[in-house]
């Protein structure tokens, strides 16, 4: 359980920094007037890979969380975490891009709260590698 864990904790850190570091970044590259459509069309294809992925580790660490509640405590209130800052904070900011079509003032926003999310996905990340090296 733990190997698999690893597996989904490390595309999941890879992914976070990929976006904080380069993607969202990018995003002051392009054409005001191509903006909107083209915002619009990376939510909907980032979803592919990062909304099943989320799910699956929801499920891992729950089902961690079921055996033995104490030593993946962390675990859970970090994924909470993660859950709080994506759905209530994230998506609301990629929903006004979207709205207004522009970036200004957003872009700053999105990387400081994604940044909080891609600290937190390496601390999954760091406990999934420390417990596969310590079985």
């Amino acid at each position: 359980m733990d190997a698999i864990r690893l597996s989904v904790d490390t595309g999941l850190f890879i992914l976070v920094w990929l976006v904080q570091v380069i993607i969202y970044p990018s995003f002051a590259q392009i054409a005001e007037e191509k903006l909107k459509s083209w915002h619009r069309l990376y939510t909907q294809k980032i979803l592919y890979f990062v909304g099943p992925m989320m799910f699956l580790q929801t499920g891992l660490i729950a089902w961690q969380i079921l055996g033995d509640p104490l030593a993946y405590l962390t675990d859970g209130l970090l994924l909470a975490g993660i859950w709080v800052n994506t759905f209530l904070i994230a998506i609301p900011i990629h929903e006004k891009i979207d709205r207004e079509g522009i970036l200004a003032g957003h872009l700053p926003n999105l990387l400081r709260v994604n940044r909080w999310r891609s600290w937190l996905w390496t601390g999954l990340f760091l406990i999934s590698v420390g417990r596969v090296i310590v079985l």
